[in-house]
């Protein structure tokens, strides 16, 4: 029985379900991903700004896919996935980056070098809570200065159309300890974590209103259009189930 978030994709069968599968053509996490992609770009748009160099690190990078996407707009890209199966395939989708297998919220861990940009997607909802804060103070310690943004995401908004099957995650959860799906987290969740982590949030972003459910009672690209012109209405931001945070350590 798998007890950490750790464990959850040590398998290689479970790193190849998570392509296969949960990003399939046509799934919902593939319609969320075309909304992520325009959204990362603009960020290091504007991070660009103000830095001329981006030294980059992808924490949990999976099977390679935000990386995949950075790593030809910036200077230097480096991964690190705790999965042995999910690194071999994140090192073979990637041109100039690299991936390492490593622990980083292990004690004894070194600090592989200091980040401009840091980027932790689809890990803080599901790690349990000791792991989520571990992890955020040891990405915190990578941000080369307070300029430096670690650019994080929260794939399970309270606040959103997930709220109706709270009650029902909640009672199928009790008494059974971490679990890696069913999942949710509040934005003063995350605030929490973020200040225990020296961390504060300095910009959020809200994508993916409708959900999976009603997603998949669409045909894709009706699906994809829909979420693409609510993503430009400001009062779905703060009630969309995906939100993007971005941090810098505190003052």
């Amino acid at each position: 029985m798998t007890t950490t978030y750790k464990e959850h994709f040590t398998s290689s069968s479970a790193a190849a379900d998570y392509d296969s599968l949960e990003y399939a053509d046509s799934s919902y996490s593939a319609l969320l991903w075309e909304l992520e992609k325009p959204i990362l770009q603009g960020l290091l748009d504007e991070f660009r700004r103000k830095h001329q160099r981006v030294d980059y690190l992808d924490f949990a990078a999976g099977t390679g896919r935000v990386i995949g996407f950075l790593e030809d707009s910036v200077e230097s890209a480096l991964g690190i996935e705790i999965s042995a199966d999910m690194a071999a395939r994140a090192a073979r989708r990637l041109k100039k980056g690299r991936v390492v297998c490593s622990d980083i919220t292990a004690e004894e861990m070194s600090v592989e070098g200091a980040f401009d940009l840091i980027t932790a997607f689809r890990f803080l909802l599901n790690a349990e809570s000791a792991l989520r804060i571990a992890a955020l103070q040891a990405l915190a310690r990578r941000l080369k200065d307070q300029t430096s943004w670690l650019v994080l995401n929260n794939h399970g908004n309270l606040l959103s159309v997930k709220l109706a099957a709270w009650p029902y995650h909640r009672l199928r959860s009790l008494g059974k300890g971490w679990q890696p799906r069913g999942n949710y987290m509040s934005h003063r969740e995350v605030c929490l974590l973020a200040a225990k982590a020296g961390l504060q949030i300095v910009k959020r972003i809200g994508y993916g209103v409708l959900g999976g459910t009603v997603c998949h009672r669409l045909p894709y690209k009706r699906a994809l259009r829909i979420e693409q012109k609510l993503l430009r209405v400001g009062i779905f931001q703060k009630l969309a189930i995906n939100q993007i945070y971005v941090l810098v350590r505190s003052q």
